[in-house]
């Protein structure tokens, strides 16, 4: 829980990024969101490529997709276990930061 909320406040804070969770104890152990300006299969293989796993798609909730508007998308699921450390957390979120960094440099 601890890893997962430090990945949602540091996710929160960047523009562009839309976070789907849940508050307090309702969360799952998986965080789910999109990024204005990408594709979630072509974000999670940028992430994949740089060594970090995460899911996208619609992830067997087409329902649940529906509800949060994301039907047509889907979201780039992440989810910490007990197995991951807060080393592993901060390589996510400097390899996301760098990403869209990049992209941002593209598109100008």
């Amino acid at each position: 829980r601890r890893l997962l909320a430090r990945m949602e406040q540091s996710l929160a804070g960047v523009n562009g990024i839309q976070l789907f969770t849940a508050e307090g104890e309702n969360q799952a152990g998986v965080l789910s969101f999109v990024c204005d300006g990408w594709d979630c299969q072509d974000l999670a293989r940028a992430l994949g490529q740089r060594g970090v796993a995460v899911r996208a798609g619609l992830h067997c909730a087409p329902l649940a997709h529906r509800t949060a508007g994301t039907l047509e998308s889907g979201t780039i699921r992440i989810s910490p276990s007990v197995f991951n450390t807060e080393g592993q957390i901060n390589f996510f979120l400097r390899e996301m930061r760098e990403i869209l960094r990049e992209n941002t440099k593209k598109s100008v």
